[in-house]
């Protein structure tokens, strides 16, 4: 579907919304910085108000646009996702179709949502969404639909995995792999440390590991990747994860400097490994009570692709 038949999602801009951008434009020294603080404001708080409609966390007061220092000196219309990243809001303005991005907001986010506003500012449209910006520069004709991003931030309940439910995006392992055997792909193959300690006991009751997985895209070299987790049930209530990426096709090679990160909710643990020239798959295992956040980072070059877990 292109943008000329994509249904936008419009988001009422209210009194409290002018009165936040209003209070904060107030404080600049130019006209020029005010108008670009108000909208910029507008246009955060207006996907700040979508997110929370769709039960996804954010965090406005961490955000640099919500800093008075940095508002003051870069032109930013950041929001901050706890657990993601720096989700940049750009306004358009109405007309605009192109907008060139201020060189502070090109690294470091974890994507663009294009925010066009209506002759009024008393609407806007949520345009889409586009994990990157090449040259610096924006256009509505690129961007993807909103669901790209709400599968980038809305968490994956790996516990009902256990109950056969799956979003449709996580595929079994035999649909991702460009090869006939799948047998190093079995976790009866892989070493003790990883979720299987005994060979013999994969498909046994309580003890059975249950593994999804799904394609991911890099815009560096138009790479793609496979992700899959696998998980199981293990003593004292716990569920032992795994987290892997492998090549699209069994015996080939990840790309050097692909690095893998797993960050757990209270932030004070973080497990992260780099390939080298490598077949082997990176790999993180954990083990975690039900009802932690697990935050899966895939990153390659200047990219970076997110992935939320609950257990």
């Amino acid at each position: 579907m292109n943008n000329k038949e994509r249904q936008f999602l419009e988001v009422p801009l209210g009194i409290e919304a002018h009165h936040i951008a209003g209070k904060l434009a107030a404080e600049q020294t130019t006209t020029e910085k005010s108008k670009q603080v108000y909208l910029n404001t507008l246009a955060v708080y207006a996907v700040h108000r979508y997110l929370k409609w769709l039960g996804i966390e954010t965090s406005l007061t961490k955000s640099d646009s919500w800093n008075p220092i940095l508002r003051n000196k870069w032109n930013v219309a950041d929001l901050e996702i706890p657990g993601s990243g720096k989700l940049e809001c750009r306004p358009f303005l109405p007309g605009e179709t192109t907008i060139f991005l201020p060189a502070e907001v090109t690294e470091d986010r974890i994507g663009y949502l294009g925010v066009q506003f209506s002759d009024r500012l008393d609407k806007v449209q949520i345009l889409g969404f586009t994990k990157t910006a090449n040259g610096g520069v924006l256009e509505i004709r690129q961007l993807q639909s909103t669901d790209e991003l709400i599968n980038e931030l809305s968490p994956v309940n790996l516990g009902k995995w256990f109950e056969g439910i799956f979003d449709e995006v996580w595929q079994p392992i035999k649909f991702l792999f460009k090869v006939k055997n799948l047998e190093p792909l079995r976790l009866k193959n892989r070493p003790k440390e990883d979720l299987n300690p005994d060979k013999n006991d994969a498909n046994k009751g309580e003890n059975k590991v249950i593994e999804r997985g799904q394609t991911i895209g890099f815009l560096a070299n138009s790479q793609q990747l496979n992700l899959v987790v696998g998980i199981r049930k293990e003593e004292n209530q716990e569920l032992g994860c795994l987290f892997q990426v492998f090549p699209m096709n069994v015996g080939e090679y990840l790309p050097v400097g692909l690095k893998l990160k797993v960050i757990l909710e209270s932030e004070e643990a973080e497990k992260k490994v780099e390939s080298t020239e490598q077949k082997e798959p990176l790999k993180i295992r954990l083990t975690e009570l039900p009802g932690k956040l697990i935050t899966v980072q895939v990153h390659l070059e200047n990219e970076f692709i997110t992935r939320t877990f609950i257990l």
